[in-house]
This record gives structure tokens, C-alpha cells and sequence, in this order.
């Protein structure tokens, strides 16, 4: 996929980085999809392809043990930081706290995290730079914390109104999400601040997308023009 625009104009560049959450155990699938194929690459090479084709730097990939083992991610890039889960049945929780902690050895002055759902290989790169232009031009027009409203904690992207993923975290929210636990996410930390939380208004109904079910693989195939891989006998389509 290229790199576009959606709408926003970048401001300065910024510390904001991205984590990509690729260690789930896909139980609906009955196959780990994070290594079925979209065309000449699996799943997991596209997401993080897209990741790296937009402006967020570093980039941690949390890789299931299966997909590390199988010699993914094959990219070289220096921006690029692999890690694997060992517990993936510890839930998304355990990913996303994972993943932070690199982030921050990676970049202890990062500003912002993006968390990119493994499942999500049709988001384009576009989203991720608008994600990041509307973060850090919010967070330079807002006022100082003795006055005003407070700055933004999170943007996520809105297809026709309707939020959806990727999200990103200001750093304000680590030390809670790295408190999560389960297979939740940041989902109940975004809750607790939904008045902080930013809409980038973006044009890709894939923000709403990702694959749960042999359908949803099938879709995301016809989409990108290429033939899918087919079930496995144990699998259960979706």
C-alpha cells in the first residue's frame, strides 16, 4: 500500500511510535492468521509494512512464538524493534504491556504510542499519519495546564462517525495500561477519559475491519486482489 494523505497537513515531527500486536492465539480461526497469506506476504509482514510506511517511529512488533519462529518479521529496518510474547494466552493485556515497555527502551522520550491491531492488514498508512498529525497539533494548541481544557489523552479514527481502530496513547495513559490485565485492552483506560479522547475524521472504512473469521480473511483477499489460503480441516470458517 502507498503512503497518502487523509486530509491532515503534518506539523513537526514527533516521538510518537506504534505498537503492533501480532501474538493473539486466533482461537475463531483455528490457525494462527497472523501467518495466512495476502498474496506474496502473510498477514503479519502486511501490518507491519504499513506501520513502517507511515511516519511512527519506533516500531514494536509483539510476535507470537509460532510467527517469530516461522522467521517473521523478514523486513530489515532500523526503526523496527521484533519481541516475542512467551505467555501469548495471557490475553492482549499482556501484549500491550509487552510492547510499552519496549517502546520506552526504544525511545524513552516518546510523546505517544500507536496500538495497531495484528488483524488489521487493510488499514493504510494515511490513517496512521493523520492519527499522529491531529495528536500532535492538539497537544500544541492546548493551554496551559493551569487553564483550559486539558490536552488530548487518545485519538482514534472515525469512519462516517463510527471510532475504530488503530488508537493512539499519549503517554499520560501508560502507567495505566501497563496496570491492564486480561483480554481487554485499553478499552476500559479509554472510558475513563472519553472526554479527552480526540476523532480524526479518516476516509477508510477499514479502520472498522479486521479478521476474526474465514469471511472476514476472504473479504480482506478480494479487497487486496488475491486468492485466499483454504481452511484447515480442524479450522472452523467463520
Amino acid at each position: 500500500m502507498t503512503r497518502g494523505s487523509e486530509g491532515c497537513t503534518p506539523s513537526h515531527a514527533g516521538p510518537v511510535g506504534a505498537v503492533v500486536l501480532a501474538a493473539g492465539l486466533a482461537t475463531r480461526m483455528g490457525t494462527l492468521k497472523q501467518l495466512l497469506p495476502l498474496g506474496d506476504v502473510p498477514l503479519v509482514e502486511q501490518v507491519i509494512g504499513n506501520v513502517l510506511a507511515s511516519r511512527a517511529a519506533p516500531v514494536v512488533a509483539v510476535l507470537h512464538p509460532a510467527v517469530a519462529a516461522a522467521g517473521h518479521p523478514r523486513r530489515c529496518d532500523p526503526r523496527l524493534h521484533p519481541v516475542v510474547n512467551p505467555h501469548p494466552e495471557a490475553g492482549q493485556a499482556a501484549s500491550l504491556r509487552l510492547g510499552l515497555r519496549v517502546l520506552l527502551q526504544a525511545e524513552p522520550a516518546t510523546a505517544g504510542a500507536i496500538v495497531m491491531l495484528g488483524d488489521q492488514p487493510l488499514v493504510p498508512p494515511a490513517v496512521l499519519d493523520a492519527l499522529i498529525t491531529r495528536f500532535l497539533n492538539a497537544r500544541e494548541a492546548a493551554p496551559a495546564p493551569h487553564g483550559g481544557p486539558r490536552p488530548p489523552v487518545a485519538v482514534r479514527p472515525a469512519w462516517q462517525g463510527r471510532p475504530g481502530n488503530p488508537v493512539l496513547l499519549a503517554r499520560e495513559l501508560f502507567p495505566e495500561v501497563l496496570a491492564l490485565a486480561g483480554d481487554r485492552g485499553a478499552r476500559d483506560v479509554l472510558a475513563r477519559y472519553r472526554d479527552r479522547v480526540l476523532a480524526c475524521p479518516v476516509h477508510s472504512p477499514a479502520v472498522l475491519q479486521d479478521l476474526d473469521t474465514w469471511e472476514d480473511y476472504r473479504e480482506a483477499c478480494r479487497a487486496l486482489g488475491v486468492p485466499p489460503a483454504t481452511p484447515p480441516q480442524a479450522g472452523r470458517p467463520g
